[in-house]
């Protein structure tokens, strides 16, 4: 029995090490009665006995023998719990579970036991209760992802990856309403839409959500519980600002249907300062503790990797989370034994007293013991010098780095050759094009999501300045980067064809010349003041890359300003 015991209690350490790698998936009988700790259906009923205030809203199929008819019948508390626990017909033929068994309970997993993973885990709980990340998982996923961008090298190159192709210099926003688009570009300006689409680029892929926060009542900074006398700045335009995913604690909605919201929950100190600040002659906290619900309506809430009924989005590190960290390991296991392998020694003999070795240690300290390349060692018979070197085999190809490497890469969704290491080398340029295809359809639909953002940005705005709807066109970077001069060809040869207006035509030429800040009118009015070249002699021109969004278009000229 108690080496048993013993055995038991090796094993369990062994795999503690294991799992320590990945999310925690393994099925522990839950501890107390707590509805985020419950992880089986029999703990769910214990829970709902003990606990009166959990609602319980059950309403089945029922047969009524003596009538012979079929309706909808609802059950009390007791009732179902009754109907539930019996496993059979409990009344008006309403049975709501069959015979006991593992899987009606909970009672375990799939696969078989052993040290690298237990079984894992499939609740039996189905629907919302158990897709969803409650808050000590999110901010776990969110603080690993966090830790991971920072300090893995392959994690952090992942995300710029994601990053800069879906986003590349920006974005490009037109409109034919001028003075729409010039209402938008003051905005755009004030809040700087361009950088903070480079964040939300960043952070969703980081976090898996992003929330945009439209600060109520014209106000221009985030100003939670003012201090006595603190005003709060106040503008012209709309402010939108960044909400970070892990101080929102909850998203409180209906029970029924998560995509009824009605608040957010944030619950978090803000940054450490030492020093507090005056505004206007007027003291600032330095430190504050926020407890506060938002409305819905002034946040947009985007989220990714997520299924339906889900609150939060979960990142793109999520599913390779365990795999970073063996690549860690295995390289670091690595590098120390190459660094052993490389480390020396010298072992030297010296015949005679402690005096002639003291004396001998006294001469290569005042020396130095590692002699410059090409020099003499001159000593009698008495004295033997060897350098000793690490005993060990080299180390060849790490097949454990090359199988991380191909998880973490499948996981992501980006090709080895994207990441720059060993792995990367041996492709062709065509090879390389058909191994982009798949993740340009995967960073497809993350603009799919970026373009939401900023169209739901323009609606907010469009409504604010009373325009009402007004269409708008955002155009993104081109994922998969052809040869340019034929593809300038095909557009002139579609132009020419009648398929495209010219204004597409010149539009779509500047976007593979980089020009950021391409406007047709203003640019056809310079053409007409010159003659009609026609779009082939235009084509050729080029302009010094600048920040995207520039200037207003033509009779819209009248910057919209906002001075506070």
């Amino acid at each position: 029995m108690a080496e048993q015991l013993e055995n038991d209690v090796a094993s369990a350490t062994i795999r503690a090490r294991v799992e320590a790698y990945d999310m925690e998936d393994g099925f522990q009988a839950s501890a107390r009665l707590d509805p985020k700790a419950i992880k089986s259906v029999p703990e769910l009923l214990a829970l709902l006995e003990r606990d009166d205030s959990i609602e319980v809203e059950a309403r089945v199929l029922a047969y009524n023998p003596t009538t012979k008819q079929t309706g909808v019948k609802k059950l009390s508390r007791k009732e179902f719990l009754e109907a539930f626990r019996k496993g059979e017909t409990a009344f008006d033929g309403v049975n709501l579970r069959e015979a006991e068994d593992a899987f009606g309970v909970d009672a375990g997993g799939y696969g078989d036991p052993g040290l690298v993973g237990q079984n894992d885990f499939v609740p039996l709980l189905g629907g919302p209760f158990y897709k969803n990340l409650y808050f000590y998982d999110y901010i776990r996923q969110a603080n690993a992802a966090f830790w991971a961008w920072n300090h893995d090298p392959i994690a952090h190159q992942a995300l710029n990856i994601i990053r800069d192709f879906t986003l590349g210099r920006g974005y490009r926003i037109d409109c034919d309403n001028e003075a729409a688009l010039a209402v938008w570009r003051a905005f755009e300006k004030v809040n700087d839409v361009q950088g903070l689409m480079k964040q939300i680029a960043l952070e969703i892929a980081l976090y898996g959500e992003t929330m945009v926060w439209k600060l109520p009542n014209n106000q221009t900074k985030i100003v939670q519980h003012p201090t006595i006398g603190q005003e709060i700045p106040k503008g012209l335009i709309p402010r939108v600002r960044l909400i970070d995913p892990t101080v929102i604690w909850e998203i409180v909605t209906w029970p029924e249907d998560v995509s009824k919201i009605l608040y957010y929950v944030w619950v978090a100190p803000t940054q450490f300062q030492v020093y507090s600040g005056l505004e206007k002659d007027k003291p600032v906290n330095s430190f504050k503790f926020i407890f506060q619900t938002i409305p819905p309506e002034q946040i947009n809430h985007y989220k990714v990797n997520q299924v339906s009924n889900e609150k939060r989005g979960r990142s793109d590190l999520f599913p390779v989370l365990g795999f970073l960290k063996r690549l860690r390991d295995s390289v670091s296991y690595s590098v120390v034994s190459l660094q052993k392998q490389a480390a020396y020694c010298i072992d030297t003999t010296v015949e005679g007293s402690q005096a002639d070795i003291q004396a001998y240690i006294d001469d290569q300290q005042a020396n130095g013991t590692i002699a410059p390349a090409g020099s003499e060692f001159v000593h009698t018979s008495k004295i033997q010098r060897k350098y000793m070197g690490v005993e060990g085999g080299k180390i060849g190809a790490n097949p454990t780095f090359e199988w991380c490497m191909s998880m973490i890469a499948s996981g992501m969704g980006i090709p080895i050759s994207y990441f720059g290491t060993h792995l990367s080398g041996g492709q062709t340029r065509a090879s390389a094009i058909v191994a982009t295809e798949p993740v340009a359809k995967r960073f497809e639909m993350r603009q799919a999501v970026y373009e939401r953002i900023i169209t739901d940005l323009w609606d907010y705005v469009m409504d604010w300045a009373g325009f009402g709807h007004v269409e708008c066109e955002v155009t993104f970077p081109e994922l998969i980067t052809q040869d340019r001069s034929q593809k300038l060809k095909d557009l002139m040869g579609a132009e020419s064809a009648g398929w495209i207006s010219k204004e597409r035509a010149a539009n779509m030429a500047a976007k593979e010349l980089n020009i950021t800040n391409y406007d047709y009118s203003e640019e056809k009015q310079d053409i007409d003041k010159q003659g009609d070249l026609g779009l082939g002699q235009l084509l050729p021109f080029s302009s010094a890359p600048q920040q995207p969004g520039g200037a207003l278009p033509g009779t819209a000229r009248n910057e919209v300003k906002d001075n506070v």
